[in-house]
């Protein structure tokens, strides 16, 4: 049987920001810039990278997408009624922004358990990405008592301290991908099994938009994927097409 792959690797977010700012002023000026120039080759490495298509006689323009990361934050808050607010940044672009709260208000500790979804089409390729968690002085507006903490797909965030935030750390939990092109099949009818190596992640059907002979449709989105790297195998009666 014919098989055709394609692969998808996640997008991730290193924090070089971290490492250049341990770097003290005894380290000379070259050591300082050969620092930023590894931060960047790795960054480049593992954020948001473009995906090919690939096409045959039953699919066309077929690509695996990434369309989001996904991180949890735990901890516990002493806050004003229990809420927090937060700003994604890659540099100083705000990718997105929003608000939780805590099981209870201060002053005393409340846990903090919130998803945060973070949309890879906003994404820049060579620049960290990480969160502020702070709170809304009620007074001035202004965020104060604020937290740092980098974001990144490979590994738990050190946990982070303050007088209005303590045990808070990041945990990257999955990627959501979707699958789009054309197809031309019996039917419409195509089977999908996604992979981790030869671990079977998921797998199931889905149907184009319109049957053989004309080319239809096809978009079907994997949502809350734990592993990583993936291929996608779709099949079509007795021709599998492997997608890499």
């Amino acid at each position: 049987m014919k098989k055709i792959v394609i692969g998808t690797v996640v997008t991730s977010v290193i924090a070089g920001v971290t490492l250049i700012g341990l770097l003290t002023n005894s380290v000379s000026d070259r050591s300082i810039v050969q620092a930023k120039e590894n931060v960047n080759q790795i960054t480049q490495q593992h954020v948001k990278q473009p995906n090919a298509s690939i096409s045959n006689d039953s699919f066309h323009n077929i690509e695996a997408a990434k369309q989001s990361l996904v991180f949890e934050i735990n901890g516990e808050a002493s806050l004003f009624e229990g809420t927090y607010h937060f700003t994604i940044k890659q540099g100083d672009k705000i990718i997105m922004t929003g608000f939780g709260t805590a099981s209870v208000g201060g002053p005393e500790w409340g846990k903090v358990n919130q998803t945060i979804i973070v949309p890879v089409n906003k994404l820049s390729l060579d620049i960290p990405l990480h969160i502020e968690l702070y709170e809304i002085d009620q007074e001035s507006g202004e965020q104060v008592r604020k937290i740092n903490m980098p974001l990144t797909m490979y590994a738990n965030s050190k946990k982070v301290d303050n007088e209005s935030f303590r045990n808070l750390m990041i945990t990257p939990v999955s990627v959501d991908y979707s699958l789009k092109g054309e197809a031309r099949l019996s039917e419409g009818t195509y089977h999908y099994t996604l992979k981790h190596g030869e671990k079977v992640l998921a797998s199931g059907f889905g149907t184009a938009s319109i049957g053989a002979p004309d080319w239809g449709k096809v978009q079907y989105d994997w949502n809350r994927v734990g592993e990583h790297n993936q291929s996608t195998t779709i099949t079509h009666k007795e021709a599998d097409r492997h997608f890499k």
